[in-house]
Protein backbone atom coordinates (compact mmCIF):
# COMPACT_ATOMS: atom_id res chain seq x y z
CA UNK A 1 0.00 0.00 0.00
CA UNK A 2 1.68 3.26 -0.92
CA UNK A 3 1.31 6.14 1.61
CA UNK A 4 2.08 9.66 0.47
CA UNK A 5 2.59 11.76 3.54
CA UNK A 6 2.16 16.17 3.63
CA UNK A 7 4.72 17.11 4.68
CA UNK A 8 6.93 14.35 3.10
CA UNK A 9 10.41 15.17 4.61
CA UNK A 10 9.90 14.44 8.30
CA UNK A 11 12.35 11.85 9.94
CA UNK A 12 8.74 11.03 11.39
CA UNK A 13 7.49 9.41 7.91
CA UNK A 14 10.61 8.32 7.15
CA UNK A 15 10.38 5.60 9.38
CA UNK A 16 6.86 4.38 8.61
CA UNK A 17 7.94 1.39 6.31
CA UNK A 18 6.24 -2.63 6.60
CA UNK A 19 5.67 -4.89 4.36
CA UNK A 20 2.17 -4.25 4.03
CA UNK A 21 3.23 -0.02 3.31
CA UNK A 22 5.50 2.26 2.49
CA UNK A 23 5.79 6.10 1.85
CA UNK A 24 5.39 6.98 -1.73
CA UNK A 25 7.96 8.95 -2.86
CA UNK A 26 7.03 12.65 -4.25
CA UNK A 27 6.64 12.64 -8.01
CA UNK A 28 8.05 16.45 -8.31
CA UNK A 29 11.12 15.28 -6.32
CA UNK A 30 10.24 17.67 -3.70
CA UNK A 31 7.76 17.84 -0.56
CA UNK A 32 4.27 18.65 -1.99
CA UNK A 33 1.78 20.92 -0.17
CA UNK A 34 -1.69 20.58 -0.17
CA UNK A 35 -2.02 23.39 -2.33
CA UNK A 36 0.76 21.51 -4.92
CA UNK A 37 -1.50 18.33 -4.56
CA UNK A 38 -4.71 19.72 -5.26
CA UNK A 39 -3.06 20.96 -8.72
CA UNK A 40 -2.10 17.27 -9.63
CA UNK A 41 -4.07 15.34 -11.86
CA UNK A 42 -4.15 12.17 -11.32
CA UNK A 43 -3.54 11.16 -8.15
CA UNK A 44 -2.37 7.37 -9.05
CA UNK A 45 0.61 7.52 -7.02
CA UNK A 46 -0.64 6.90 -4.10
CA UNK A 47 -3.60 4.89 -1.71
CA UNK A 48 -3.54 6.78 1.10
CA UNK A 49 -2.87 10.39 2.24
CA UNK A 50 -1.74 10.64 5.74
CA UNK A 51 -1.89 14.47 6.88
CA UNK A 52 0.85 15.48 9.92
CA UNK A 53 -0.17 19.23 10.27
CA UNK A 54 -3.13 21.65 9.21
CA UNK A 55 -0.12 24.65 9.03
CA UNK A 56 0.55 26.51 5.81
CA UNK A 57 -2.36 25.17 4.28
CA UNK A 58 -6.08 27.22 3.77
CA UNK A 59 -9.21 25.82 4.91
CA UNK A 60 -11.00 25.91 1.68
CA UNK A 61 -7.77 23.55 0.33
CA UNK A 62 -8.49 21.07 3.23
CA UNK A 63 -11.88 21.23 2.35
CA UNK A 64 -10.91 20.64 -1.02
CA UNK A 65 -8.78 18.06 -0.56
CA UNK A 66 -11.26 15.99 1.93
CA UNK A 67 -13.74 16.72 -0.98
CA UNK A 68 -11.79 15.29 -3.83
CA UNK A 69 -10.13 12.43 -1.81
CA UNK A 70 -13.60 11.24 -1.02
CA UNK A 71 -14.79 11.01 -4.52
CA UNK A 72 -11.51 9.24 -5.53
CA UNK A 73 -12.21 6.68 -3.04
CA UNK A 74 -9.04 7.03 -1.30
CA UNK A 75 -8.47 7.35 2.54
CA UNK A 76 -7.39 10.01 4.57
CA UNK A 77 -5.42 9.60 7.88
CA UNK A 78 -4.34 12.71 10.16
CA UNK A 79 -2.11 12.43 12.97
CA UNK A 80 -2.68 15.35 15.10
CA UNK A 81 0.83 16.09 16.08
CA UNK A 82 -0.10 19.43 17.21
CA UNK A 83 -2.60 21.55 19.47
CA UNK A 84 -1.30 24.51 19.16
CA UNK A 85 0.36 26.00 15.59
CA UNK A 86 4.33 25.89 15.59
CA UNK A 87 3.89 28.50 12.45
CA UNK A 88 1.22 29.89 12.28
CA UNK A 89 -0.51 33.03 14.34
CA UNK A 90 -4.30 32.35 14.17
CA UNK A 91 -5.27 29.96 17.15
CA UNK A 92 -9.02 30.22 16.41
CA UNK A 93 -8.29 29.68 12.50
CA UNK A 94 -5.60 26.51 13.32
CA UNK A 95 -8.60 24.84 15.57
CA UNK A 96 -10.81 25.65 12.74
CA UNK A 97 -8.72 23.26 10.53
CA UNK A 98 -8.38 21.12 12.85
CA UNK A 99 -11.64 20.41 13.82
CA UNK A 100 -12.44 20.16 9.98
CA UNK A 101 -9.75 17.52 9.45
CA UNK A 102 -10.36 15.34 12.95
CA UNK A 103 -14.03 15.15 11.81
CA UNK A 104 -13.55 14.14 7.93
CA UNK A 105 -10.42 12.00 8.79
CA UNK A 106 -11.29 8.26 7.63
CA UNK A 107 -8.92 7.73 11.21
CA UNK A 108 -7.42 9.84 12.98
CA UNK A 109 -3.90 9.50 15.47
CA UNK A 110 -2.22 11.26 17.84
CA UNK A 111 1.35 11.18 20.07
CA UNK A 112 -0.34 10.74 23.60
CA UNK A 113 -2.95 10.33 25.57
CA UNK A 114 -3.09 13.49 27.39
CA UNK A 115 -3.67 15.15 23.46
CA UNK A 116 -6.11 12.15 22.44
CA UNK A 117 -8.04 13.50 25.62
CA UNK A 118 -7.97 17.16 24.64
CA UNK A 119 -8.84 16.30 20.96
CA UNK A 120 -12.31 14.33 22.51
CA UNK A 121 -12.56 17.44 24.56
CA UNK A 122 -12.62 20.10 21.43
CA UNK A 123 -13.40 18.40 18.44
CA UNK A 124 -15.92 15.09 19.68
CA UNK A 125 -13.38 12.04 18.51
CA UNK A 126 -10.82 10.58 20.42
CA UNK A 127 -7.56 9.28 18.16
CA UNK A 128 -6.19 6.44 18.44
CA UNK A 129 -2.66 6.69 20.38
CA UNK A 130 0.12 5.68 19.07
CA UNK A 131 2.99 7.16 20.55
CA UNK A 132 6.27 9.07 18.30
CA UNK A 133 8.81 6.19 18.87
CA UNK A 134 12.57 6.94 18.41
CA UNK A 135 13.77 10.08 16.70
CA UNK A 136 16.61 8.01 14.79
CA UNK A 137 16.88 4.65 13.93
CA UNK A 138 18.59 2.30 16.88
CA UNK A 139 21.45 0.88 14.71
CA UNK A 140 22.67 4.63 14.22
CA UNK A 141 21.79 5.97 17.29
CA UNK A 142 24.57 6.19 20.17
CA UNK A 143 25.38 7.51 23.33
CA UNK A 144 26.98 11.08 23.38
CA UNK A 145 29.86 11.32 25.73
CA UNK A 146 29.96 15.51 25.56
CA UNK A 147 29.60 17.80 28.37
CA UNK A 148 28.09 20.41 26.41
CA UNK A 149 24.88 21.96 25.18
CA UNK A 150 23.10 21.75 22.37
CA UNK A 151 20.10 23.09 20.57
CA UNK A 152 18.77 22.55 16.88
CA UNK A 153 15.97 22.78 14.66
CA UNK A 154 14.38 25.23 12.06
CA UNK A 155 13.81 28.64 12.57
CA UNK A 156 10.14 28.69 14.13
CA UNK A 157 8.24 31.32 16.01
CA UNK A 158 7.51 28.99 18.38
CA UNK A 159 11.41 28.26 19.22
CA UNK A 160 13.49 30.95 20.70
CA UNK A 161 17.15 30.24 20.17
CA UNK A 162 18.42 33.86 20.90
CA UNK A 163 16.68 33.62 24.21
CA UNK A 164 18.73 30.66 24.98
CA UNK A 165 21.63 31.97 24.07
CA UNK A 166 21.13 35.77 26.35
CA UNK A 167 20.38 32.98 29.07
CA UNK A 168 23.82 30.88 28.59
CA UNK A 169 25.78 34.43 28.07
CA UNK A 170 24.72 34.76 32.19
CA UNK A 171 25.80 32.06 33.58
CA UNK A 172 29.01 32.43 35.38
CA UNK A 173 30.71 28.89 34.45
CA UNK A 174 29.56 28.84 30.79
CA UNK A 175 29.42 25.46 29.14
CA UNK A 176 29.97 24.68 25.81
CA UNK A 177 26.78 25.61 23.64
CA UNK A 178 25.85 24.49 20.02
CA UNK A 179 23.08 25.84 17.82
CA UNK A 180 22.21 24.10 14.60
CA UNK A 181 19.83 25.68 12.15
CA UNK A 182 18.22 23.33 9.73
CA UNK A 183 16.67 24.02 6.79
CA UNK A 184 17.23 27.87 6.40
CA UNK A 185 16.07 29.08 2.93
CA UNK A 186 16.16 32.74 1.83
CA UNK A 187 12.96 33.05 2.87
CA UNK A 188 14.10 32.20 6.52
CA UNK A 189 17.73 34.29 6.18
CA UNK A 190 15.18 37.66 5.07
CA UNK A 191 12.30 37.02 7.83
CA UNK A 192 14.95 36.05 10.76
CA UNK A 193 17.77 37.96 9.69
CA UNK A 194 17.71 40.00 13.12
CA UNK A 195 17.94 37.09 15.00
CA UNK A 196 20.45 35.44 12.88
CA UNK A 197 22.53 38.55 12.85
CA UNK A 198 22.53 38.44 16.90
CA UNK A 199 23.46 35.02 17.14
CA UNK A 200 26.76 35.61 14.61
CA UNK A 201 27.19 38.27 16.55
CA UNK A 202 27.56 35.93 20.07
CA UNK A 203 29.10 33.70 18.56
CA UNK A 204 32.09 36.21 17.58
CA UNK A 205 31.99 37.64 21.05
CA UNK A 206 32.09 34.19 23.59
CA UNK A 207 34.60 31.30 21.84
CA UNK A 208 32.43 28.53 23.61
CA UNK A 209 29.26 29.51 21.58
CA UNK A 210 28.91 27.44 17.79
CA UNK A 211 26.28 28.37 15.60
CA UNK A 212 26.27 26.35 12.01
CA UNK A 213 23.58 26.94 9.81
CA UNK A 214 22.43 24.71 6.97
CA UNK A 215 20.26 24.81 4.15
CA UNK A 216 18.90 21.30 4.73
CA UNK A 217 17.71 18.39 6.79
CA UNK A 218 20.00 16.90 8.05
CA UNK A 219 20.59 13.22 7.86
CA UNK A 220 20.71 10.60 10.98
CA UNK A 221 23.96 10.14 10.88
CA UNK A 222 24.98 13.40 10.62
CA UNK A 223 22.17 14.80 13.68
CA UNK A 224 23.97 12.02 16.10
CA UNK A 225 27.42 13.60 15.24
CA UNK A 226 26.19 17.17 16.09
CA UNK A 227 25.38 15.69 19.31
CA UNK A 228 28.64 14.46 20.32
CA UNK A 229 29.80 17.12 22.43
CA UNK A 230 26.43 17.55 24.53
CA UNK A 231 25.47 15.69 27.40
CA UNK A 232 22.17 17.91 27.40
CA UNK A 233 19.48 19.05 24.98
CA UNK A 234 17.98 22.22 25.38
CA UNK A 235 14.60 22.58 23.48
CA UNK A 236 13.46 26.83 24.30
CA UNK A 237 10.33 26.33 23.14
CA UNK A 238 7.49 29.15 23.54
CA UNK A 239 4.65 26.68 22.81
CA UNK A 240 4.59 23.33 21.88
CA UNK A 241 2.89 20.02 22.09
CA UNK A 242 4.71 16.42 21.28
CA UNK A 243 8.29 17.08 20.51
CA UNK A 244 10.84 13.92 18.54
CA UNK A 245 14.14 15.97 19.93
CA UNK A 246 12.40 14.83 23.18
CA UNK A 247 13.11 11.35 21.41
CA UNK A 248 16.28 11.92 20.28
CA UNK A 249 17.46 12.95 24.17
CA UNK A 250 16.09 9.14 25.32
CA UNK A 251 17.88 7.90 22.25
CA UNK A 252 21.34 9.07 22.71
CA UNK A 253 21.68 9.53 26.40
CA UNK A 254 20.41 13.42 26.72
CA UNK A 255 19.77 15.24 29.49
CA UNK A 256 16.69 17.79 28.31
CA UNK A 257 15.49 20.93 29.66
CA UNK A 258 12.25 21.63 27.68
CA UNK A 259 8.84 23.73 28.95
CA UNK A 260 6.42 22.39 31.53
CA UNK A 261 3.46 21.54 29.38
CA UNK A 262 1.05 17.93 29.67
CA UNK A 263 1.49 16.32 26.41
CA UNK A 264 5.71 15.93 26.95
CA UNK A 265 5.57 15.06 30.52
CA UNK A 266 3.02 12.22 28.78
CA UNK A 267 5.42 11.54 25.63
CA UNK A 268 7.76 10.27 28.38
CA UNK A 269 4.97 8.06 29.91
CA UNK A 270 6.98 8.08 33.72
CA UNK A 271 10.38 7.27 32.31
CA UNK A 272 12.89 8.32 34.41
CA UNK A 273 14.55 10.35 32.05
CA UNK A 274 16.80 13.58 34.06
CA UNK A 275 15.43 16.08 32.91
CA UNK A 276 15.38 20.36 33.91
CA UNK A 277 11.53 21.76 33.82
CA UNK A 278 10.94 25.41 32.57
CA UNK A 279 7.71 27.75 32.25
CA UNK A 280 7.81 29.14 29.28
CA UNK A 281 7.52 32.49 30.50
CA UNK A 282 11.34 32.12 31.06
CA UNK A 283 12.19 32.21 28.16
CA UNK A 284 11.45 36.30 28.25
CA UNK A 285 13.33 36.61 31.15
CA UNK A 286 17.43 35.65 30.47
CA UNK A 287 17.91 35.93 34.32
CA UNK A 288 15.15 33.26 34.97
CA UNK A 289 15.79 30.87 32.11
CA UNK A 290 19.98 30.79 33.02
CA UNK A 291 18.44 29.40 36.45
CA UNK A 292 17.10 26.43 34.72
CA UNK A 293 20.52 26.53 32.20
CA UNK A 294 22.32 26.07 35.43
CA UNK A 295 20.34 22.89 36.85
CA UNK A 296 21.28 21.77 34.14
CA UNK A 297 25.08 20.85 34.97
CA UNK A 298 23.55 18.64 37.59
CA UNK A 299 21.56 16.25 35.90
CA UNK A 300 22.32 12.88 36.17
CA UNK A 301 23.41 10.69 34.00
CA UNK A 302 20.68 9.35 31.17
CA UNK A 303 19.10 5.27 31.71
CA UNK A 304 19.47 2.56 29.13
CA UNK A 305 16.33 4.05 26.80
CA UNK A 306 13.36 2.28 25.82
CA UNK A 307 12.92 -0.79 23.80
CA UNK A 308 12.68 0.79 20.62
CA UNK A 309 12.37 -2.31 18.27
CA UNK A 310 9.35 -3.89 20.34
CA UNK A 311 7.83 -0.21 20.29
CA UNK A 312 8.50 0.17 16.60
CA UNK A 313 6.79 -2.79 15.67
CA UNK A 314 3.56 -1.53 17.64
CA UNK A 315 3.72 1.81 16.00
CA UNK A 316 3.64 0.00 12.66
CA UNK A 317 0.84 -2.31 13.60
CA UNK A 318 -0.97 0.34 14.89
CA UNK A 319 -0.93 2.50 11.40
CA UNK A 320 -1.19 -0.77 9.69
CA UNK A 321 -4.70 -0.92 10.90
CA UNK A 322 -5.00 2.99 10.35
CA UNK A 323 -4.19 2.93 6.61
CA UNK A 324 -7.02 -0.35 6.40
CA UNK A 325 -3.71 -2.49 5.06
CA UNK A 326 -5.17 -5.46 6.79
CA UNK A 327 -8.75 -5.42 5.32
CA UNK A 328 -11.89 -4.09 6.97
Amino acid sequence: MRIFHVPSHLAYVAKLVAPEFAPAPSPTGRPIPVSGLLAQDPWDYFDVLHLHTVELASADDLTALVDRLGRAGKRLVFTVHDLVPNIESDLPAFEDKTRLLVKSADHVTTLTSTAAAAVLDQYGRRPDVLPHGYAVPPAVARRTTGAGLLAFGALRPNRCLVALVRAWALLPDRPRLSVVLRSVGAADRERSAAELAELDRAAEEYPELSVEVVDRVLSDEELVERCQDASTLVLPYRSITHSGQLELARDLGLGAVLPDVPTLRDQLAGAEHPCVWFPAEALEDPAAFAAYLERASRLPAAPRGPDRVAEHAGLLAGYAAAYGALGE
